[in-house]
């Protein structure tokens, strides 16, 4: 794939805030290349379902396996990316680690939990009034928001995962060249400012309405890395995602 004529092509101003779209990226854990991941975007009716896909690969693989499995349904209204549902399933070597499925109120300001592994009874959490988005969508209201906002150099977001619902505040620091297929892009820095222990980093591209390319993760003892291979617009006609 040609990730630059790739971008070139998606990035027409629409109506719409995103366009259905694949984006690759390499998944390194305390700086050892894990797996590859997916990231899909559909448009359906209205709303949009999100896919995260990644499976341990290389050397990995003989070691570990390991997968991710998460996709995250989202509309978009006047405040920017609000979710509907949000499922995700982590495994190691055939043994669930994290299975979570919630389903988003934001009208109602509610969010309820479905029956998994992870979670055997249904809880519900009272929100504040405003969107709710879950770990996968985040990124994507990032994007939006540093799209629709540029004046603003803060933003703040109720994050609902599946054992909380947390709010979660971010800064859009300077800017930073970042280096993909030999190319140097100019990438705006956004990270977390109200969390020591679970920090996040994002980079996105302004060029191209903020596609996010480059993501940090830190929970607990783990350092996520998530740089992006290549990007390509798709009509995917059909919705495939392993749970």
């Amino acid at each position: 794939m040609k990730l630059i004529i790739s971008i070139l092509l998606f990035y027409i101003n629409t109506v719409f805030a995103f366009e259905p779209h694949t984006a690759n990226y390499q998944l390194s854990i305390n700086g050892i290349k894990i797996a590859e991941e997916v990231r899909t975007l559909h448009k359906l009716d209205g709303q949009y379902f999100y896919t995260a896909n990644a499976k341990t690969s290389g050397l990995a693989a003989m070691i570990k396996d390991y997968t991710i499995s998460a996709s995250s349904t989202f509309s978009i209204n006047k405040e920017g990316v609000d979710s509907i549902n949000y499922q995700i399933l982590e495994q190691e070597n055939k043994q669930i680690t994290e299975n979570y499925v919630i389903d988003i109120y934001s009208k109602n300001s509610s969010v309820m939990s479905g029956l998994t592994k992870s979670q055997p009874k249904v809880v519900t959490w009272k929100a504040k009034q405003g969107n709710i988005v879950d770990p996968l969508s985040l990124f994507l209201a990032l994007s939006y928001d540093l799209k629709d906002r540029p004046s603003q150099s803060e933003f703040s977001y109720q994050v609902a995962d599946g054992k909380s619902i947390e709010q979660q505040r971010y800064k859009k620091t300077r800017n930073q060249t970042t280096t993909i297929d030999n190319q140097t892009f100019n990438a705006v820095k956004v990270e977390r400012i109200n969390s020591e222990s679970n920090n996040i980093q994002a980079y996105f591209l302004s060029e191209y309405q903020y596609l996010p390319v480059t993501i940090k993760l830190t929970k607990g003892s783990k350092k996520y890395l998530y740089e992006i291979k290549d990007f390509d617009i798709t009509e995917v006609k059909k919705l495939q995602v392993s749970f």
